[in-house]
């Protein structure tokens, strides 16, 4: 069995993901180039901690 996503909700996910990051991002900072940076950290931390989820939860449904 194979866990399937509408890309629907993959679509959905890159703006709340860019505007968690930029609310991170501005918390810490008040510099531009400073929040952009922690911006970009956060975004790709959060979407390889999500990725890794999905392969965990992707492995999981195999041995089920």
């Amino acid at each position: 069995m194979v866990v399937s996503m509408s890309i629907s909700y993959l679509l959905m996910y890159f703006p709340l993901a860019i505007a968690v990051s930029c609310v991170i991002g501005a918390t810490r900072h008040e510099k531009n180039h400073l929040i952009v940076d922690q911006t970009v950290r956060n975004a790709v931390w959060i979407t390889m901690f999500m990725l890794t989820i999905y392969a965990v939860l992707q492995v999981v449904s195999w041995m089920v």
